[in-house]
């Protein structure tokens, strides 16, 4: 698992470099698609339902990451050439109602993960977080996320400076721990009550590379989430389209869509 975790947070430093890079918006931060992700989960899921219990964890672990590895490769290529032929422009015709609704959809998503994450515990429908939030003391855990997000969006509104926003989310895990500090509350005493993860060993590079592993993969699975990855493609085309509309319609001014559909 720290081998993973190192592995995503690199491929979101990547991420976030070439929307810096590449984007026309000066507020741009890279991060996973979550739309795009519910695919990779799918493809994640029958990988490891498929190969069963007799295939090694090592095994699994390669062929979902190279398999993933290739779908969002692929993925991209297919967005390129989309903005390419300026497709994209096709979503700036959909009726309001259904903009409306897919930020409706990405704002539950949103609101399970930041509660899942906050408390630590799985949260994926409304019946879920109920049972969740029934708990006083996962409702506290979650107070700091809900401060954070109205810090977030407040500072968004009335903060042109595209440093205002990332700035802002620096100083949060700062505040957080001075918190801890002036309340004479230690680490431990932090990961016992859950405002802080439990210490876990790093993964060093070489591990990291280690999880491509070829000679592990299973090859004959690729060809088998090919209806799955036509599935991501359109969903996250029309999604990501749809992202650049909804900031039109916040910014009040056009934007090339193919041309962020291309970063």
């Amino acid at each position: 698992m720290p081998a993973l975790s190192k592995l995503v947070i690199f491929s979101s430093a990547i991420h976030q470099l070439m929307f810096t890079l590449m984007s026309s918006l000066p507020f741009a931060i890279g991060q996973v698609q979550d739309s795009g992700l519910v695919f990779l989960s799918a493809m994640a899921t029958s990988i490891c339902n498929a190969l069963g219990d007799d295939v090694s964890p090592e095994a699994k672990v390669a062929t979902t990451i190279v398999t993933i590895g290739v779908a969002t490769d692929s993925l991209g290529v297919c967005l390129v050439v989309m903005g390419r032929f300026k497709l994209a422009a096709l979503a700036s015709y959909l009726p309001m109602p259904v903009i409306g609704g897919y930020l409706a959809f990405i704002g539950v998503f949103c609101l399970y993960a930041g509660i899942a994450l906050s408390t630590g515990l799985v949260v994926n429908d409304f019946s879920s977080m109920q049972h969740v939030l029934n708990d006083a003391h996962n409702v506290l855990l979650c107070v700091p996320g809900f401060l954070g997000g109205a810090t977030l969006l407040l500072v968004s509104q009335n903060f042109e400076n595209p440093f205002a926003l990332s700035t802002a989310i620096m100083v949060m895990p700062v505040v957080f721990f001075l918190v801890l500090v002036v309340g004479s509350v230690s680490l431990d005493e932090a990961r016992d009550n859950g405002w802080v993860d439990p210490v876990v060993e790093t993964a060093s590079v070489t591990e990291l590379l280690g999880l491509f592993d070829f000679d592990l993969v299973h090859w004959e699975q690729i060809p088998k989430q090919v209806v799955t990855w036509l599935g991501m493609v359109f969903i996250v085309a029309i999604s990501s389209s749809l992202d650049v509309v909804a900031i039109e319609i916040d910014m009040g001014s056009k934007l090339d869509i193919n041309h962020e559909l291309k970063t």
